[in-house]
């Protein structure tokens, strides 16, 4: 089964207006993935999804038999900040990308700016803290405002300068969006949601990933139940 691909779900992360994740297309669902599984032995047919095959997720989520999640896809757009692009990009078994290029483009003035800022965690490198009250939230708004309103005109000025956009774009910075087509089959993508949509994950990116999960979730109900309770340890209703 395909997503309506003229109109596309979409769901905005960051509440901005600008970032967002929108359900492209999917191709297949939770009977696509216990046939693939039965294919082994003969066993695949076109029967309703039953217990039996539910019962069947569980077991193959349980130990860890991965293959058979493959065989189907999930295309998202997705707008995002530069930063966190970098942190999905990372993820590349399974997935593909396509970016929008600063070298065909001319890049948009769109950029996002945190609500509010937090504080790099005293005991973990790549980790932040909620403020406590003594960052200069309003300070910082600022510099952030300065530095990449400054790092855009600089943009615009090497361009009218008649500096190729390939060159121009190297002074802009990591909070500016960028728009991508990733696709990615259920084993990726629950891949994916096990590492950036946890407590160690950068609180941006995690908005991104839990979309994500929030547009595919209905296309493999079973299979995201199951995936849930193994990571929560709560037996799903019915098990």
């Amino acid at each position: 089964m395909t997503a309506n691909a003229s109109a596309p779900l979409t769901l905005f992360p960051l509440s901005d207006g600008l970032g967002s994740v929108s359900l492209v297309q999917h191709v297949g669902d939770d009977k696509m993935i216990t046939n693939a599984a039965r294919v082994s032995f003969g066993g695949d047919n076109l029967a309703p999804l039953s217990a039996r095959d539910e019962k069947l997720i569980r077991y193959l989520l349980r130990h860890g038999h991965g293959s058979p999640f493959e065989h189907n896809l999930i295309t998202f757009k997705v707008v995002c900040p530069i930063f966190v692009d970098r942190q999905v990009v990372r993820h590349r078994v399974g997935v593909s990308k396509n970016e929008i290029s600063g070298r065909y483009v001319e890049l948009e003035e769109r950029n996002f700016t945190p609500p509010t800022f937090r504080k790099q965690a005293p005991s973990n490198r790549q980790a932040s803290v909620e403020d406590d009250g003594t960052l200069d939230q309003e300070g910082a708004a600022r510099v952030w405002e300065e530095a990449w309103r400054g790092a855009f005109g600089a943009y615009g000025r090497l361009l009218a300068l008649g500096v190729t956009r390939e060159q121009a774009r190297g002074v802009l910075p990591l909070s500016l969006y960028t728009e991508s087509y990733y696709t990615f089959n259920v084993r990726s993508l629950l891949h994916f949601l096990e590492l950036r949509d946890h407590e160690g994950a950068q609180w941006e990116t995690r908005l991104f990933a839990r979309a994500m999960g929030e547009l595919a979730e209905p296309l493999f109900p079973v299979t995201f139940r199951e995936w849930r309770a193994l990571h929560t340890g709560e037996a799903p209703q019915g098990a």
